[in-house]
């Protein structure tokens, strides 16, 4: 069930987060973490960002949000972590489609570690701009297409 992220989650997505491989944390905030960084959980919680969960069985299994970059408030960038166990199964493309859906954001930046995420990024959805620098990339893709 995919539904918005509530301001009591906050236990709830640090149970997540310690159930996240250290891989699964690097790859979604591009450091050495164990906790969601306090800045951002509150831009989500506040409702600065549009947060939304994947939840199973009452557990939350994945966290997206879109929100303004800083640099450039008017470029909505998504972020997302879905717990190791649930990669694969859609529910990451779920979590963007109801964002999108909720917000109506067509075209939103990404920032990505050159993994396997980064081709299923750019083989999935049309890109319209990209910068690479070290280990990362910044995409824009028109994301549209999720909600067709």
């Amino acid at each position: 069930m995919i539904r918005a992220l509530q301001p009591d989650d906050a236990d709830a997505l640090a149970a997540m987060m310690a159930r996240c491989s250290p891989r699964t944390r690097y790859q979604r905030f591009h450091g050495v973490v164990t906790d969601i960084p306090p800045a951002y959980l509150r831009r989500c919680l506040s409702g600065e960002h549009t947060a939304l969960v994947a939840e199973e069985d009452t557990e939350i299994v994945g966290l997206a949000s879109v929100g303004p970059v800083l640099e450039e408030p008017d470029v909505p960038e998504v972020a997302m972590i879905v717990e190791d166990g649930w990669q694969g199964r859609g529910v990451g493309r779920a979590l963007v489609a109801a964002l999108v859906e909720k917000t109506g954001v067509a075209v939103v930046r990404m920032e990505l570690c050159r993994t396997s995420l980064l081709a299923y990024v750019t083989a999935s959805f049309p890109v319209v701009g990209s910068q690479g620098y070290g280990c990362d990339v910044t995409v824009d893709v028109d994301v549209r297409s999720v909600v067709q």
